[in-house]
């Protein structure tokens, strides 16, 4: 019985290996994107909880937003994708943006974002 059992070829377990290896790379890349979206979306959060946000200027939002990004170690985030709308009472907060991370020679990851936070003026 035993002589005809055969386990996996060499072929079958390089390709394993190399999958693996494949899905590790990617985490490797992918993963701090991902952290760092959390953060800038508790960042946002955390601008959330404060009071009179609807009332403060642009400057005054950004500042605040970018204090929160220092305390959640949010780093090289492009101010340009904030967008300050503001319509009667409404203000909101838009935040698009794309990470893209270089994979292996040619080949890239492009990963985008979007978040949003509206808040009252009353």
């Amino acid at each position: 019985m035993r002589k005809n059992q055969r386990g996996a070829s060499i072929l079958v377990m390089l390709i394993w290996v190399v999958v693996g290896i494949s899905a590790i790379t990617l985490g490797i890349k992918l993963v701090p994107i991902y952290i760092d979206d959390f953060a800038v979306k508790s960042s946002l959060e955390g601008l959330n909880r404060e009071a009179d946000l609807a009332s403060l200027s642009n400057a005054e939002i950004l500042s605040r937003l970018d204090k929160h990004f220092m305390v959640n170690n949010v780093r090289n985030f492009d101010k340009k994708n904030i967008k300050i709308t503001r319509e009667n009472t409404k203000m909101r907060i838009d935040i698009n943006y794309e990470q893209r991370t270089n994979i292996i020679k040619n080949i890239d990851a492009a990963v985008s974002f979007q978040h949003q936070l509206e808040a009252n003026n009353q």
